[in-house]
């Protein structure tokens, strides 16, 4: 062997030497270390060494590099690399033969972004319901690899969900993601869509290589609701009344009340000629319909709600509004009343009512010439007696002259107030006695508005929704009813308490006494009766007699006397 190749054997060992206690590492550097590549392109890879060596290469099933003894540095190189799970590796040969040969594989993703990506609804077609429950599909088709695919769910620009994949296969798959919806009113003309998105690390590209659907166009339909049920009017010289509402096929409109001869098709009604009083509008679709009462009101007093509508809670403070508009009831009057009055002062003073009861004044000094608008306010936290109860204001005013007062008062307000139920406990005890055998009925009632809903819990995973509960000795020791409604809810706690019925038990040793006497009564009635009360005859000593019967014996004519017993012989 010559000297230079004992150098180079001497660098080898020394190198795998100075290694070999610390890390198994081959001299080899891969350039880059990690190849991700879209099917069907190009790849390069270089390999380099620092030491010298007998021989390097690579070993793939595509661009395989045959032993190098003469280069440190040597190129892996596809032009179109169409082998999913290829798996090539850069080797070194310190030593003649290959016996002393170390590698580096090449991590290589092989990647293929969808043919397409399309959503579509499961089972359904055409326009949705709002309220319903829908499915949307995604079907992504041929990518690959499957664990580095995320499908993406959007509306409009939100992001909805997002679905990632555990799956191992290197070869493309198809894959099919869905997304429950349920659209109201506001999704009308949504956009939905979906994204296949392949991240594959640092190493891929950049930003990762996305494929989205076309959008999903969703139609909902919906039934007409108004943003409010009421709307006052003030009427001066014109009323106008606008019944516009959503809904999704558009509404019809029909107006109706006391003051209109018939109904009317409009979307607004616009006169001067109403006459104060209330005018329903409803709007009608397919799906339903919905209505909103306008109040119209001529110039005077009104009462309404601040920020409110609909039933109150008790508890709950509100505050009630009395409008009093153009405070003089005319200007003929209100003119009168500034000629007649001496320091020109008025007094304007709004009552409060609840039924016929005064519940607060307020006084308002005014030296105004012209007439004047005020509002007043009252608190009140209803309780549930106040239930249907109605509230009014008046307001009265005072100035100088004959007329001195004038009080004009406001329509009835009726209130409905919401309270949380009560259990009678009265018709419900806390511990209630059950015989085995004897079945028992359990009644929980409850007051409230609205009305309230009852239902049973017995045990941990069955409940019973009914006002009567039927029990017998299987029912579990603690039940509990609750009655419930959208304001509260109450509970109240019952326990079975089993009891044995020894009354049949009684009965039945009762009636085996009784049935032993009778047998005794009976044996000692059957004795005495025998030896008392039935006859005994003798044969002892009788003579024929002419008047007693023959009796034949053997054919024979042998007559053989009878003689009855007395008492005294029986006794003998």
């Amino acid at each position: 062997m010559q000297k230079g190749s004992f150098s180079l054997l001497g660098l080898c060992f020394l190198y795998f030497s100075l290694v070999a206690g610390t890390q198994a590492e081959c001299p080899l550097q891969l350039n880059p270390q990690r190849a991700v590549v879209r099917y069907g392109d190009s790849v390069e890879v270089t390999c380099n060494t620092s030491v010298l060596h007998q021989g390097m290469g690579w070993e793939a099933s595509e661009g395989a590099v045959p032993k190098n003894t003469n280069q440190n540095l040597i190129t892996w190189r596809v032009s179109e690399l169409t082998e999913w799970d290829i798996k090539p590796y850069c080797y070194i040969n310190c030593k003649t033969g290959d016996k002393d040969q170390c590698l580096v594989e090449l991590p290589v993703t092989v990647y293929k972004t969808p043919d397409r990506v399309s959503i579509s609804t499961v089972a359904h077609r055409g326009p949705m319901m709002e309220g319903k429950q829908y499915k949307l599909q995604c079907d992504v088709h041929n990518v690959a690899p499957v664990q580095n695919l995320t499908v993406k769910w959007y509306k409009g620009q939100t992001l909805l969900n997002q679905t990632t994949f555990t799956d191992t296969s290197e070869t493309p798959v198809n894959e099919t993601v869905t997304l429950l919806i349920r659209p109201d009113r506001a999704d009308d003309g949504a956009q939905y869509w979906c994204e296949a998105e392949l991240d594959l690390g640092a190493d891929g590209p950049q930003p990762p290589p996305t494929n989205s659907s076309n959008p999903l166009n969703v139609e909902v339909h919906y039934k007409p609701l108004h943003s409010s049920s009421t709307e006052i009017i003030i009427k001066d010289d014109e009323a106008t009344l606008d019944c516009t509402v959503k809904a999704n096929p558009a509404p019809t409109y029909t107006w109706h009340s006391d003051h209109l001869e018939e109904k009317i098709s409009s979307l607004v009604l616009k006169s001067s000629t109403l006459s104060p009083g209330n005018y329903t509008c409803t709007a009608t679709n397919a799906l339903g319909r919905d209505s909103k009462v306008f109040i119209v009101k001529s110039t005077g007093i009104s009462i309404g709600f601040e920020k409110h509508r609909g039933p109150m809670i008790v508890g709950k403070q509100y505050e009630l509004l009395c409008f009093i508009q153009n405070v003089y009831p005319s200007k003929i009057v209100a003119v009168r009343w500034h000629k007649l009055s001496q320091n020109n002062s008025k007094n304007l003073t709004v009552k409060w009512y609840k039924e016929q009861t005064l519940l607060n004044q307020t006084t308002y000094s005014d030296t105004s010439e012209t007439p004047v608008n005020e509002t007043a306010t009252l608190l009140i936290s209803p309780n549930k007696t106040d239930d249907g109860a109605q509230y009014w204001c008046e307001a009265e005013l005072e100035a100088g002259g004959p007329q001195r007062y004038t009080k004009m008062s406001s329509e009835h307000l009726n209130i409905t107030v919401h309270y949380k139920p009560i259990i009678n406990v009265t018709k419900l005890p806390s511990t209630v006695p059950v015989f085995r055998g004897y079945p028992e009925v359990l009644v929980c009632e409850a007051e409230g508005n609205p009305k309230p809903t009852i239902s049973w819990r017995l045990g941990t995973n069955k409940t019973e929704r009914s006002e009567k509960l039927n029990i017998t000795e299987s029912t579990p020791e603690d039940l509990y009813c609750t009655a419930n409604n959208s304001v509260g809810e109450d509970t109240r706690h019952v326990k079975v308490v089993l009891k044995e019925d020894y009354l049949p038990l009684i009965a039945g040793l009762i009636a085996v006494i009784v049935a032993f006497i009778s047998v005794i009564f009976i044996f000692i009635y059957s004795i005495y009766y025998k030896t008392a009360k039935m006859g005994h005859y003798s044969l002892k000593d009788a003579k024929p007699s002419a008047q007693n019967g023959n009796i034949a014996q053997n054919g024979k004519h042998n007559p053989i006397p009878m003689k009855k017993l007395s008492q005294s012989n029986i006794l003998a």
